[in-house]
């Protein structure tokens, strides 16, 4: 395992990968300034661009958008109360009283040095460990995964939404359009309607284009905006407001929220590692324990600094974590490793423990890539706070017909074929009718890329028992998952809201 940890380190010291990385990570930094584009979203664009370069370049610079993005989205939200990103919806809190307090410049500067020790703490936890799960994981079989995924969709499909049979719904209608194409076990054709193109299933990489970038494209068209005005805020930006105001964060600053930063890195990295939470609960569960923990709590939410450290070092520290069970398990935490698992197949790199034996360098290269985007993230966010707002300027009269062509040349890139712009404007509409309905995208794509090992390892299972289900109960680990099930079930309904 050394040998691939040090081997990963060589490869990816390479002057394209890290080229790369640099430009993922100013798309993303430039994409999470703006309201109304979304991490997810630029990360579904750019993918089809991903495969046209090896896997050592192509993952990592779809990583560095990602981790991009999310900083990216405290910005607006710091400067104007409009997060950029859902992940920043916390950081609005205080972020933005210290922006009225002149203190810009000061939460900007916090941000991103919360976000970058944040991600990584969790990037190094990973880095270390990953390697250890890995090998517990060659001894789990299709029982476990049958169990391990049945717990995974519970948890998408509860956790992703405030309607619990909305998220329901989406998950069922996820998991129905896994079984279009051609039975895993029988090899026979299903709901195909005789149609060549859906013959091998819903191309991933295209409903991915729709559901997130054709979707919000269709939904941003909705809204009136002046078309001298260049963005969804840049009108409230006089020219003097533009970029970061307000003197420079202490030494001294920093260190008082550092015990806050360590301790919502450790609870960050913990959540990214269960399926469905994601970076918005990841941000509000740090900021609640740091206010009910910190010795002036009457200060949140009226300009302090440590609520911006807790809420950035949560939400980032899921990055590097969420991609443990993306990894050994192919599981994807939430729809921006959903989108990566898509890009891991497409490189021919199929997720799960045999991937660490068989390409055990390539591996590491894309987890040392997540260390570096950051020193890179550092590095471009510190030169860039003065003039960061200036992205604001861009006309959205401009911006979405650019993004739109993307989208379209993305889908179509991917096989060369018609057929998949129609998946992309097809599932685009599915998208946007979702929200304006306000049904959980996120529950429809996980339980979608799941559903084929879901049965997959249900139908090895039998087969391994003649049938018989008693086999789930005979084995340990998929026992102790089956219990967890309905525990969990339990406790989250009668935690979470009502559903409506």
């Amino acid at each position: 395992m050394l040998s691939d940890i040090f081997a990963g380190l060589v490869l990816c010291l390479r002057w394209d990968v890290l080229g790369m990385i640099g430009i993922g990570t100013i798309l993303g930094v430039v994409v999470g300034a703006l309201p109304g584009l979304t991490a997810t979203m630029a990360v579904a664009i750019l993918l089809p661009i991903s495969f046209f370069m090896p896997a050592i370049i192509g993952i990592p610079f779809l990583i560095a958008i990602t981790k991009g993005a999310i900083y990216g989205g405290s910005i607006p939200a710091i400067l104007i109360n409009a997060p950029g990103t859902g992940a920043a919806a916390a950081t609005v809190l205080d972020g933005y009283p210290l922006s009225q307090q002149g203190k810009s410049r000061k939460a900007l500067e916090m941000a991103l040095y919360a976000s970058v020790a944040g991600d990584s703490i969790s990037d190094l936890i990973t880095l270390c460990g990953i390697g250890i799960l890995a090998y517990l994981a060659l001894m789990v079989g299709p029982p476990e995964y049958f169990s391990i995924i049945l717990l995974s969709f519970m948890l998408i499909a509860v956790m992703t939404s405030g309607s619990i049979i909305k998220g329901l719904i989406a998950a069922f209608a996820g998991f129905f359009l896994s079984t279009i194409g051609i039975d895993p076990l029988s090899y026979s054709e299903r709901y195909t309607f005789g149609n060549l193109d859906l013959s091998a299933g819903v191309s991933i990489v295209p409903m991915i284009i729709g559901l997130f970038a054709v979707a919000e494209i269709l939904r941003q068209s909705e809204k009136k905006v002046h078309p001298k005005e260049g963005g969804e805020w840049s009108s409230q930006l006089s020219e003097k407001s533009i970029g970061a105001k307000g003197e420079a964060l202490k030494l001294r600053e920093l260190k008082e929220s550092a015990k806050t930063i360590i301790k919502s890195a450790f609870i960050g990295t913990g959540i990214g590692n269960i399926p469905g939470i994601g970076q918005v609960v990841a941000a509000f569960v740090c900021y609640g324990i740091a206010k009910g923990s910190s010795k002036h709590p009457e200060k949140f939410g009226k300009g302090a600094l440590e609520g911006i450290a807790a809420a950035e070092t949560g939400n980032n520290a899921v990055n590097g974590s969420s991609l443990m069970p993306l990894l050994v398990f192919g599981i994807p935490g939430d729809t921006i490793t959903a989108v990566l698992l898509a890009a891991f197949m497409v490189q021919g790199l199929r997720p799960g423990p045999s991937l660490f034996e068989s390409q055990g360098p390539i591996v590491y290269s894309i987890l040392w890539a997540l260390l570096l985007s950051n020193l890179i993230l550092l590095a471009l966010g510190y030169l860039a706070l003065r003039y960061i707002a200036l992205i604001a300027r861009i006309p959205k009269s401009v911006l979405f017909p650019a993004v739109a062509s993307l989208c379209f040349v993305g889908a179509y890139s991917v096989d060369n074929s018609m057929f998949d712009v129609f998946v992309a404007v097809f599932f685009g509409s599915i998208g946007y009718l979702m929200q304006k309905f306000k049904f959980p995208i996120p529950p429809l794509l996980l339980t979608f890329i799941l559903g084929p090992l879901f049965e997959t390892s249900l139908g090895q299972s039998l087969i391994m028992s003649d049938g018989s289900p008693i086999i789930f109960l005979y084995r340990p680990i998929s026992l102790l998952f089956l219990i967890l099930t309905p525990i969990t079930l339990i406790y989250l309904l009668k935690r979470l809201p009502k559903v409506h």
